[in-house]
């Protein structure tokens, strides 16, 4: 209690500040009482459990999302991944927040902001982007429709969150009504060409609706594959009601060039135990493509499975039964990774997946396996003791982008050195190199003559139908074998 009246106190000297004067056109929220608690104690109560929940996990990454995806429900049911989506944006605090939520009780056409200048949660008040609003508003990107703000609780619920994460945040909620991914993507990416600030996306979603309780992990296993693969054009309502703020973020040109990491997914079951309708929920967040985002643990979980599992192969001649449920959520979500070996810094086997096809755990083990007994280039182990001898490196991939470009010196000012991986095309052949190639490699022309060698292309070959998408990779590895 006394930090609450510590906090209570900054707050009431905030309001000062911001001028909460009797013209101020605040709007007080609907849904406080019902869907999350009205008294400003006991809010302030329950966010704190949430947050000492989630104290005991390792922190994902000190770069800050781009855009979360967070549920909406009551809070006894899907609170708890609301603050894990929260709580991925870490210590820094992002100066203007977006809020997409479906329309659950108002049908319209486009996209709409309302009049309100602030909301009042809990005695705090929070501004509205007024600016933000004024330019979307003035070049026809959204309209004023105040009807479809007053029922809203997907906005709503993701207000106190934001008030206790970020103070001094200016918030523009957007109620998205008739309109299709494209159009709610330009909305994105025509906010993330104005906004300097930093800025964080919230996309406000459940996921499934009312099916028994095996229909709904299915529908929320698929959901969550679309998710994190970035098949927008797959979802839609019967998957999650915030469909279009989520396909329209990945649509856009801001979402293609994130990496995602799933947070936690749950359902109303394990709250009500009513398995015959039932509500799904997930949280995740989406971080810049070059962002590292795996933490300490989950690296050294990866590693560990990876080996066990392979070795078990080679041990009893059968591949391991992965208990998915058995791991942290990130572990759980689907990306694409590659799995090296090497003895004296020399490479003994290396085989991945260039495109997320399977949960990531299970792709380190399959893929661990292939490197062992499948490389073309090696002579296949047969003894988890001949394994204990080689030291295992994992990289984990973000997805792959086509570059554009002239000719060939345009492309070698695109690629990184050390940081790019590259995927070449042309025709039937086909060549990629992960990032670790910069060690031998280090310099572009020498990188990019080798990957064509690779790819059965002569170094000097060129041609306007050579395709190459780029890639980053978080990569970690065992220390190095005594």
């Amino acid at each position: 209690k006394e930090r609450y009246t510590v906090c209570l106190l900054k707050n009431h000297f905030l309001n000062f500040i911001i001028g909460r004067s009797p013209d101020l056109n605040l709007r007080n929220l609907k849904f406080a009482g019902s869907f999350f608690p009205k008294d400003p104690v006991a809010l302030h109560d329950l966010l704190d459990s949430f947050d000492t929940e989630l104290s005991h996990k390792n922190a994902v990454t000190q770069t800050p999302p781009i855009a979360i995806i967070a549920p909406h429900a009551g809070y006894q049911f899907s609170g708890k991944l609301a603050a894990a989506a929260y709580a991925s944006c870490g210590p820094q605090t992002p100066e203007r927040i977006v809020i997409l939520s479906p329309s659950h009780r108002c049908r319209f056409d486009g996209i709409a902001v309302a009049g309100y200048q602030a909301y009042d949660v809990a005695g705090q008040v929070l501004p509205l982007d007024e600016d933000l609003r004024r330019d979307l508003v003035s070049r026809g990107w959204v309209q004023h429709h105040d009807a479809a703000h007053e029922d809203e609780h997907g906005i709503e619920t993701q207000l106190p969150f934001i008030s206790r994460h970020f103070k001094g945040a200016r918030v523009l909620p957007l109620v998205i009504g008739n309109t299709t991914p494209q159009a709610v993507a330009a909305v994105i990416d025509q906010i993330m060409s104005q906004v300097q600030e930093k800025l964080l996306f919230v996309l406000s979603s459940d996921l499934s609706h009312f099916h028994d309780h095996d229909a709904a992990q299915k529908l929320d296993a698929q959901t969550a594959g679309l998710i994190e693969t970035g098949q927008f054009d797959g979802l839609g309502p019967t998957l999650a009601c915030g469909h279009l703020a989520i396909a329209g973020f990945l649509a856009s040109a801001a979402g293609q060039a994130t990496r995602v990491l799933r947070l936690a997914m749950s359902d109303s079951f394990a709250v009500t135990q009513d398995a015959k309708r039932v509500v799904g929920y997930g949280a995740w967040a989406f971080f810049p493509t070059e962002c590292e985002i795996l933490s300490p643990i989950h690296r050294e979980t990866l590693l560990r499975v990876a080996r066990q599992g392979t070795g078990m192969f080679l041990n009893a001649g059968r591949k391991p039964h992965i208990m998915l449920n058995s791991f942290a959520a990130p572990l759980q979500g689907y990306m694409p990774c590659f799995i090296t070996l090497t003895h004296n810094d020399r490479l003994r086997g290396c085989i991945g997946s260039l495109a997320a096809c399977a949960p990531l755990i299970s792709d380190a083990v399959a893929n661990g396996i292939k490197a062992a007994t499948g490389d073309p280039r090696f002579t296949p182990l047969t003894t988890g003791q001949q394994l204990a001898q080689l030291r295992m490196k994992v990289a984990v991939l973000s997805r792959a982008a086509a570059l554009e470009f002239d000719n060939q010196d345009d492309l070698l000012s695109q690629i990184t050195p050390g940081v790019s991986g590259l995927i070449l095309q042309c025709g039937k052949r086909r060549g990629t190199f992960l990032p670790m190639v910069w060690d031998s490699l280090p310099e572009r022309k020498s990188f990019l003559d080798a990957l064509k060698v690779k790819a059965g292309l002569t170094t000097d070959f060129w041609s306007e139908d050579i395709k190459v998408l780029q890639f980053h990779a978080e990569s970690f590895a065992d220390p190095p074998k005594a």
